[in-house]
């Protein structure tokens, strides 16, 4: 079994799961929790790297027979998906992704989502949810915890929803607009039927009050939303609009700026971006009415914030959308977050003409997109703010980047940091249409 072979290459130092373990028996010992007297036929890993906060195990259990059946009658079978996460993750992860889930059960029954089954913020204690198991316990005792000392921050054990990746090359144009439909059907289902917030950022689940045994569940009347999971920030207050969103976030970037050694160089950068966050930014108009979708300015949208090929699941022909994944950053942010991250954080993720046609449908359904319903002002002071916090202090430096390269590579951002600031505080000299997806 791949999963019990600690002699492979370590993941580089830099990468989330870096230094993760989890043993065979843990897995059993999890399998065997949520349903007694299952077999554990098979465990495979995700193969490293193309996860990249978490180790994947997919995992086929045996069931047991019904007693009362005839014993001709093969025993039933279950393909569930253990989700552990990275060493730089913890418990706000795990409970942001089950609530998430949860909410998505309880809304949009039909968007092909995974269920949980079962999680553990640390390891230590866990949840169950299944037809066999409910209620919170131990696993210290179980698992033999005080000996053998966990290598990871907690777990999600949760269905798993059938289909590969998108193949984007291999979608011929009539297929592809016909997936881009029904992706644009499902985020409509989400954005319309999970209730706005007033609160932006990730989920946390309910624990205060919560009964020995109860399983702990999210309602959309009484969700405490706070912090940013994605740039790890935590925060006592909730946030409650875009500006503050906006202000926490570049705060954070100037905090590593200013103590990372990487940055040095361009620590000059810290007072203009200082001047700009205490200036200007409270000042700019950042969200509009997003009146296609009933929503007052200030409310904040359930977003799935990764909508990646690869977190979208396709099987059959001709092919359907069968399974969204990977809702560990999900939350509640502006309507023009889900948009920003495609024009950015996954900039050419997606064929031009694969998210064309998504966005149309999205129009078509009332919901508003750069594609057209989108204020050109607006959107152009979140692309420049996004863009500038990327710039800052780049997540990806200095990676495999030495000496010259690296000097290079920050100099680059130091610029691109500068035009952005040059935007942001003077908007009215660089007014212009919203490019298209894909354009550079």
């Amino acid at each position: 079994m791949e999963i019990l072979d600690h002699t492979r290459p370590p993941t580089p130092p830099h990468h989330p799961t870096a230094g993760v373990v989890v043993l065979r028996e843990e897995v059993e010992n999890i399998a065997d929790c949520g349903f007694p007297g299952t077999e554990l036929v098979s465990v495979a890993e995700l193969p490293s790297g193309k996860s990249y906060n978490n180790r994947i195990y997919f995992l086929t259990l045996r069931h047991p027979s019904d007693e009362a059946s005839s014993n001709s009658v093969a025993r039933p079978e279950q393909e569930v998906v253990l989700k552990v996460n990275g060493r730089f993750f913890g418990a706000h992860k795990v409970q942001n992704e089950v609530a998430c889930l949860q909410l998505l059960r309880a809304h949009c029954p039909d968007v092909p989502t995974p269920r949980a089954l079962a999680w553990s913020e640390d390891g230590h204690v866990a949840t169950f949810a299944t037809p066999f198991k409910t209620g919170t316990i131990s696993l210290n005792e179980i698992l033999g915890l005080n000996s053998h000392p966990l290598g990871h921050g907690g777990w999600i054990l949760m269905t798993r929803v059938m289909g590969d990746p998108i193949a984007s090359a291999n979608m011929d144009e009539a297929t592809m607009k016909e997936l881009a439909g029904q992706l644009g059907d499902i985020v409509t289902s989400w954005r319309r039927n999970i209730p706005a917030q007033p609160h932006c950022g990730n989920i946390r689940l309910p624990h205060d009050g919560v009964e020995a045994g109860d399983i702990p569940t999210v309602t959309s009347s009484a969700l405490e939303i706070r912090g940013v999971l994605q740039e790890g920030i935590d925060v006592a207050e909730p946030i409650t609009n875009a500006n503050d969103y906006y202000r926490i976030k570049l705060t954070d970037k100037l905090r590593e700026l200013e103590t990372s050694h990487t940055y040095t160089p361009n620590r000059s950068l810290a007072a203009p971006i200082r001047a700009f966050v205490a200036e200007k930014l409270p000042h700019l108009q950042l969200t509009g009415p997003s009146v296609n979708e009933g929503t007052s300015p200030d409310q904040h949208i359930f977003t799935h914030y990764d909508l990646s090929p690869r977190n979208v699941l396709v099987s059959g022909q001709p092919p359907r959308i069968t399974g969204l994944v990977d809702f560990e950053f999900a939350g509640f942010f502006p309507p023009v977050e889900e948009f920003l991250n495609d024009y950015i954080g996954n900039a050419g993720d997606w064929p031009q003409a694969f998210y064309n046609a998504y966005l149309e449908r999205l129009e078509q359904n009332c919901i508003a997109t750069p594609l057209k319903s989108f204020d050109a002002d607006t959107w152009n002071l979140n692309c420049w703010l996004e863009t500038l916090l990327g710039c800052i202090a780049p997540w990806e430096l200095p990676g495999s980047h030495k000496g010259a390269a690296l000097e290079a590579k920050l100099r680059d951002a130091e610029a691109d940091a500068r035009r952005m600031l040059e935007k942001l505080n003077s908007p009215e000299k660089f007014r212009g249409p919203i490019a298209p997806y894909g354009d550079e």
